[in-house]
């Protein structure tokens, strides 16, 4: 399979009521699209998504067919955004 190669397609951030920096997002590409899962998304931090939730929740999907649906994902994660147990994605 070799290396895979991403480009940024598109990148957003968004200021978090109670932390002193802003979460960024991005939505990236294959440079060499096979047809199938050639979208990503990737979110600057985590964190646990309500104070009931046992963990701090760590996305399972971030390969999209689209555009769209990569940004419907990263959204979903990112408009919701908690100030509960913030840890620095360290791949990010």
């Amino acid at each position: 399979m070799g290396n895979i190669l991403y480009e940024v397609v598109k990148e957003y951030k968004t200021t978090v009521d109670g932390l002193d920096f802003d979460i960024k997002g991005r939505v990236l590409k294959r440079v060499e699209p096979t047809g199938d899962l050639d979208y990503m998304w990737e979110i600057s931090h985590h964190c646990k998504p309500g104070k009931d939730a046992a963990t701090i929740y760590y996305p399972s999907t971030i390969n999209a067919q689209t555009f769209e649906e990569a940004k419907m994902l990263l959204f979903s994660y990112m408009v919701p955004f908690t100030i509960i147990e913030v840890v620095e994605n360290k791949f990010y």
